[in-house]
């Protein structure tokens, strides 16, 4: 069975923008996340336990 692509629709690619644009948003809100923790942790120990807490990797762009 072969699957045709078909044209996006409005709809679709509205939704399409949407996703990219929360995935922009959920980036930078991490960034700045990790910048803060960064400003704050004692050693680099403390900052990979508390970036761990929060769900964010260590060696994410600050």
């Amino acid at each position: 069975m072969r699957s045709e692509r078909r044209p996006l629709s409005a709809e679709t690619s509205e939704f399409a923008r949407a996703r990219v644009s929360a995935e922009q948003d959920l980036r930078v809100q991490q960034e700045h996340a990790t910048r803060t923790v960064a400003e704050h942790a004692h050693d680099a120990d403390d900052l990979r336990g508390l970036l761990a807490m929060l769900g964010l990797e260590a060696g994410a762009r600050v």
